[in-house]
């Protein structure tokens, strides 16, 4: 008797009838939605163009091209659609989410100020907590990008002289965190060239993005009427400000400015324009262990009372 074999049931998409006829459409008559999805759901902030070409129950694919790149991204359905009738709502809800991502261009206002002991000590209580975390260090699990706007708002908040406000930024997450990764890992060739150059710490360059779920890039775009000393100061207090937010948060972080992470190619890649400088890197996520302790050597080392 021949043995019978099994096989595994065959998974009907429900889209199948219609994804053509929806991807024509959405080329056609919603290019700028597609774009925004890449900028904004995918992180591809750098991107000039987008094109669907491929739709199905679980998640569209998305052709990307900007800054000399092309790459294919793909945007999952969470949950995945079970009926055609599903997919409009579910392509309003995405656009929807983009408007919870994305700040609105309006400015921001201050709160009322609160003058008392025990904001005082909250403060204090934040200042001298803040650390410094490895990529080790963290969970790679994504957190709630709501977050990052809120560390993002407390960086808007750093003094500038003239109200130069010179810090921009540019927040990668899910795949698009594979775009930098692959910029580390060209800045690293350009960087190792001939018998410097070693494939594993290229591979590390681009792994090591998946280490943490958030990365933010640091840029600084001066004003020619403010001395470039004091634009980097104003930009170094945002990135304080938004490091001392991601600790008040519960959230680990570091900035990272290694050669590769301030490297031109990164710098272009990122979206920055010659005029803007590429400081680095903000990366951010959940700890992954206890917080860490700290110390300082006494003030008394580093003042001098004149009476």
């Amino acid at each position: 008797m021949a043995e019978s074999t099994l096989t595994e049931p065959t998974i009907l998409d429900p889209l199948a009838d219609i994804a053509a006829n929806a991807i024509a459409h959405m080329n056609e008559d919603h290019d700028d939605t597609v774009l925004a999805y890449a900028r904004r759901l995918a992180g591809l902030t750098w991107a000039d163009s987008a094109v669907v070409t491929e739709l199905d129950a679980d998640g569209i694919e998305i052709a990307v091209r900007g800054n000399g790149l092309t790459q294919l991204v793909r945007i999952p359905f969470e949950p995945r659609l079970t009926e055609a009738a599903q997919l409009r709502p579910k392509l309003i809800e995405m656009a929807e989410q983009m408007q919870i991502l994305v700040p609105q261009p309006v400015e921001s206002h201050a709160p009322s100020p609160q003058r008392d002991d025990e904001t005082a000590q909250r403060l204090y209580n934040v200042l001298s907590t803040r650390r410094s975390f490895p990529l080790k260090a963290l969970l790679p699990e994504p957190i709630d990008l709501d977050l990052v706007v809120q560390v993002l708002e407390a960086a808007n908040w750093a003094p500038s002289h003239g109200k130069t406000e010179p810090w921009r930024f540019v927040v990668f997450s899910g795949e698009a965190r594979r775009t930098i990764g692959d910029a580390f890992g060209a800045a690293y060739r350009l960087l190792n060239e001939g018998d410097r150059y070693n494939a594993e710490g290229e591979r590390n360059q681009r792994e090591r993005v998946w280490q943490a779920p958030v990365w933010i890039a640091l840029g600084m775009q001066p004003s020619p009427q403010m001395p470039e000393w004091e634009e980097v100061i104003a930009f170094g207090s945002a990135v304080q400000n938004l490091h001392l937010m991601t600790s008040a948060l519960g959230l680990a972080g570091k900035w990272t400015s290694g050669a590769t992470a301030i490297h031109p190619h990164v710098a272009n890649v990122v979206g920055f324009d010659e005029s803007t400088k590429l400081f680095g890197f903000f990366y951010l996520g959940q700890p992954a262990g206890e917080w860490p302790a700290g110390k300082r050597r006494s003030l008394a080392e580093k003042i001098r009372w004149e009476r």
